[in-house]
């Protein structure tokens, strides 16, 4: 065997590909291990006071302009199915999530790339992708887990990746212009649909994006003009909606100057919890390094932005930021859940990536021999740096306990089944813990008191907040009044 080979065993596709399989597989599983919370018993629950399209207005008028979230979690709850198929939403978020980034990366290779990389590596950069969103997000448990909070958080994210790659089709294909153009006017009433800090953050970008254009081309094309104006149209069927302004009169009006200081603090926690990890500085130094290789390239993607300074660069990325976090939080009394803030820490995380991109596009002079070492790595370095998070504590930890959150989950399911068929109205649990330790008895594997105290415990991965987190609409829909837990 030559000396090489060692090198080039550890250092190839393949292996990258079997960390990368290693890495998603445990988030497959935890699927099947899943179990509905709180507002996901919301529409079932609604199902028989309105029809499906009462309750579309109904929500739309009182509760939530999230039109497209709300008919979305309507198809899957209205008639039951979600609940004998719970895995199913992950799995197609997960699946989305790649298909989308894999459509996007082809067309920036075909129109922007020219071509330069495989089909291979656009799969292993797409899943790569979906791997630092998970890594990186403030919960990954309400992006991908909690069906109410992942349909209305997760699900506009494949619809953003998807209108990047449509845009790129429509700026520089010369055919089915039309067909495109129907195709971004379609995704853009999607988007926003879902919830209002994505609704801002495409507002707000894209306007910043179009007014420089405009600025340095003096011109702009009709297409994109028709696609801005649509987008601030269905912007407003979700910020003036009815059911928006009724619920912000319920949390009320905060004061707008501790909203600025609280968003300045906010937006610099959703930094910090990309910047803390090494796969996304990683990430930088490979984007860097790729560019680097392929300086022409480089020069003509970036060739518009080189007049801007890194500075304002920065600002743009700050101020878009704040823009966005102010009204968000004046309107909801400083009132902002973490699975609000998922995707917006993802996409600046990937804007950051783009600045620095920019900002050190045709530098020759600072890149050392040493540096191009580590990028001959780099399917390697991937491999390790995917699993050095600390989101593999609660990946490890899940897979202990999630089997026996599953199990005790079903009983209660079944005691609750039980007592809406004799027509009672109490039911009587086990708190949690204890019904998991006399779990833990049937399998003597388990009953070691390093792994109980993790066991013992709901899987961080797929439980938010707790067992039985919010079960007012769980008690409603089996006809409960009294719901005890018994303590010892």
């Amino acid at each position: 065997m030559s000396a090489t080979a060692p090198h080039l065993h550890i250092n190839s596709k393949k292996v990258l590909y079997g960390a990368i399989i290693l890495f998603i597989l445990p988030f497959i599983l935890f699927s099947f291990w899943n179990f509905p919370s709180a507002d996901d018993y919301m529409i079932i629950d609604k199902r028989s006071q309105f029809s499906f399209w009462q309750l579309q207005s109904n929500v739309y008028q009182n509760w939530t302009g999230r039109y497209f979230a709300t008919f979305i979690s309507s198809i899957f709850s209205y008639s039951g199915f979600l609940y004998s198929h719970y895995y199913l939403h992950t799995l197609l978020l997960l699946s989305l999530t790649v298909f989308s980034w894999l459509f996007c990366l082809r067309q920036i290779n075909k129109y922007l790339l020219y071509d330069r990389l495989s089909l291979s590596s656009l799969v292993i950069l797409s899943l790569l992708l979906l791997i630092l969103e998970i890594n990186i997000i403030p919960e990954p448990v309400t992006a991908f887990y909690w069906f109410s909070s992942a349909v209305t958080y997760q699900s506009p994210l494949v619809l953003i990746i998807l209108l990047s790659g449509i845009i790129i089709k429509l700026l520089f294909s010369s055919y089915n212009k039309i067909l495109y153009f129907i195709i971004a006017c379609i995704l853009v009433i999607l988007l926003n649909g879902c919830n209002e800090m994505i609704t801002l953050f495409v507002l707000i970008n894209s306007a910043f994006l179009l007014g420089y254009y405009l600025l340095t081309y003096r011109k702009m094309p009709f297409l994109i003009i028709s696609l801005f104006s649509l987008n601030i149209i269905s912007a407003c069927f979700l910020l003036f909606s009815p059911g928006i302004w009724h619920r912000e009169s319920l949390l009320n009006q905060g004061s707008f100057i501790s909203g600025i200081s609280i968003a300045f603090m906010r937006f610099i926690v959703i930094n910090w919890f990309f910047l803390k990890e090494p796969l996304w500085w990683f990430s930088g130094f490979f984007i860097y390094l790729f560019f680097f290789k392929n300086n022409y390239t480089a020069h003509l993607i970036f060739k518009s932005s080189k007049r801007l300074s890194f500075t304002s660069l920065l600002a743009f990325y700050a101020g878009s930021g704040l823009l966005i976090y102010i009204p968000i939080l004046y309107v909801t009394n400083s009132s902002l859940p973490l699975r609000a803030e998922n995707i917006i820490c993802f996409l600046y995380s990937l804007i950051l990536l783009l600045i620095i991109t920019i900002c050190n596009s045709g530098k020759t002079n600072n890149t050392s021999s040493s540096a191009f070492s580590v990028y001959q790595y780099r399917y390697l370095l991937f491999s390790i740096l995917i699993f050095s998070t600390e989101n593999m504590k609660k990946v490890t930890d899940s897979l202990l306990s999630g089997f026996f959150y599953n199990q005790i989950m079903k009983e209660r399911l079944s005691l609750l089944e039980n007592a809406k068929r004799q027509n009672e109205h109490e039911v009587t649990f086990d708190e949690y813990e204890i019904a998991v330790s006399k779990k833990i008895k049937e399998y003597p594997a388990a009953d070691r008191q390093m792994l109980r105290d993790i066991i013992v415990k709901p899987p961080p991965i797929i439980c938010f907040g707790k067992d039985l987190y919010d079960v007012n609409y769980l008690k409603e829909l089996y006809g409960i009044k009294k719901l005890n837990i018994r303590k010892e």
